[in-house]
């Protein structure tokens, strides 16, 4: 008999341990996964900080008289020719079919309508040279120059796949609805369907993805060097692309324009953020829907100031749609991946 409480004593230890090192374990594994959650959110705080730090040299560059606009368009078509193309030819050579990647394109050009759909009524009573510019920056968005770099930072080259194929959407939008609205408002813009779909084919970044396509279908095997080249080139894109942002910024404006653009960048808002509410409800959390949660908050695209330029709009709204589409977009995208954890 005197055995029994021994053994009850034996067995509330034997409890009691086996509590302790559960605790622990549970304990362990907590302080691991916090520890995972921080270095992951300080991977996308680096990314904002280096972004920021990049456009802010690019600035600072100009304003010293280092650079000037005219000339950041050179460097902007030396990254159209060269580093983007690379980095779509790299991505696409590598490319893993899956059927929900040919969506994003669909989803993109269904998100650039929409915006511009919205703008056509927004704008109706606008004098044609002003309704023109506007209905253009309510169209398209900034994926190449600025998104990008973005989303490489944060999610890696590989989620570059997800936003390459969302921006084939974005350049029929682009060159398809946005540069046709803008020359059938101009006095002196003329286009036509023929025009549109030589631009369009004459893209290098077009150019790029249908060699990628082709070597990846039919499985050319590619020489080490070529790709090291590739490679090469391609981590260029980031720090050239976002110095060019700083490049480009600038804060002289009227009034009246203020106003003006702060429509255009309200229709393109609550447009981004009625999408992002319709992703984070109807997507399972991924990769990639983090990735459209970040471009569809992207800013307006640079090709408005070329176009403006053509048609012969006021390029001082132009600028001004840019700039602060800038700095809203760089706000909003860095409050979004910290505040639903994107990262």
């Amino acid at each position: 008999m005197f055995l029994i409480p021994f053994a009850l004593m034996m067995n509330d230890k034997f409890f009691n341990s086996l509590i302790i090192n559960k605790l622990h374990h549970s304990s362990s594994l907590f302080i691991i996964h916090h520890s995972s959650l921080l270095n992951l959110m300080n991977q996308a705080n680096h990314a904002f900080l280096v972004t920021l730090a990049l456009v802010a040299f690019g600035y600072a560059i100009k304003k010293g008289g280092f650079i000037t606009e005219n000339e950041g368009k050179t460097l902007s078509k030396f990254v159209m020719h060269t580093t983007f193309p690379a980095i779509v030819l790299l991505s696409f050579m590598r490319l893993h079919f899956e059927a929900h990647l040919f969506l994003l394109p669909l989803i993109s050009f269904l998100f650039g309508s929409t915006m511009l759909t919205i703008a056509w009524f927004v704008f109706k009573s606008y004098p044609n040279p002003l309704r023109g510019i506007l209905m253009m920056g309510s169209g398209g968005l900034n994926t190449i120059m600025f998104a990008f770099p973005i989303v490489e930072g944060i999610w890696g080259r590989d989620a570059l796949t997800f936003a390459i194929m969302f921006d084939l959407g974005n350049t029929i939008v682009v060159f398809g609805f946005v540069y046709s609205i803008g020359s059938y408002f101009s006095m002196s813009g003329k286009s036509s369907a023929s025009l549109v779909l030589k631009k369009v084919s004459r893209l290098p970044a077009l150019q790029a993805l249908t060699i990628g396509l082709i070597i990846n279908i039919l499985h050319i095997p590619i020489p080490i060097v070529i790709t090291d080249c590739l490679e090469t080139i391609a981590k260029a894109n980031k720090p050239i692309v976002l110095i060019l942002m700083g490049i480009y910024l600038n804060f002289v404006f009227e009034k009246k324009q203020f106003w003006d653009v702060s429509n255009v960048l309200m229709i393109r808002y609550a447009a981004g953020l009625t999408a992002i509410l319709l992703l984070y409800t109807f997507m399972l959390p991924c990769v990639e829907r983090s990735v459209l949660i970040v471009l569809v908050v992207a800013p307006v695209g640079l090709t408005v100031l070329p176009f403006s330029d053509e048609f012969g709009y006021d390029t001082r709204i132009a600028g001004l749609l840019v700039n602060l589409s800038l700095i809203v977009s760089f706000v909003l995208m860095w409050a979004l991946v910290l505040g639903l954890g994107l990262f």
